[in-house]
């Protein structure tokens, strides 16, 4: 199957990035996040802490004023979004999660950091086939922001199209060092 050609060469691709150039390539995604309009305006913000090369808005988001819920997996294989009150542990996939703090409303989240491996620039994204975010946010199919999703990446992690499946929700927003894409409704959407 060519999506999961592409998903694994991305995440061959991003895995081989030196811990500087993450660092780097994350500051800048997230200095262009943080100038959005919808991001200096919300109250409760979801993001999550990167692993294996990934845009990782963890470090930087620690010093804002908002609000900041981190997501854990739940059995089902949704995420549940917390607002850490300790340490943070790993969880399953090695990604490291709250183990304690108040749990928060998905449609009381006004924004979503979504970690992407592959997008396109309609703001289709790809992640890393296991659908957690495409379970849990799959309302979004149905109904207009909020929560706003905002996917960051690489540049080099978006393509000019992926086939979206009926049960992917895209991204409003794609992020990147190079730019900010915003998603444009296709034919037959309102």
């Amino acid at each position: 199957m060519q999506e999961e050609a592409i998903r694994d060469g991305m995440s061959r691709q991003r895995a081989l990035l030196s811990p500087e150039v993450v660092h780097d390539a994350s500051a800048l995604v997230m200095r262009r996040v943080k100038q959005l309009e919808e991001f200096c305006e919300a109250e409760l913000v979801a993001a999550y802490v990167g692993i294996r090369g990934e845009i990782d808005p963890w470090p930087i988001l620690e010093a804002v004023e908002t609000r900041i819920a981190l997501p854990v997996v739940r059995p089902g294989g949704v995420l549940e979004f917390v607002l850490p009150s300790g340490p943070l542990q790993p969880g399953p996939f090695g990604i490291r999660q709250p183990v304690s703090g108040e749990r928060v409303s998905l449609r009381d989240l006004d924004v979503v950091l979504v970690p992407v491996v592959v997008a396109d620039k309609r703001c289709n994204r790809m992640g890393h086939g296991a659908g957690y975010y495409d379970r849990t946010f799959a309302f979004r199919l149905e109904a207009p922001a909020p929560p706003l999703l905002i996917g960051i990446a690489h540049s080099f992690q978006v393509v000019p199209s992926l086939n979206a499946q009926s049960w992917d929700v895209p991204l409003d927003i794609l992020a990147t060092e190079q730019g900010i894409l915003l998603r444009k409704p296709q034919i037959g959407e309102d």
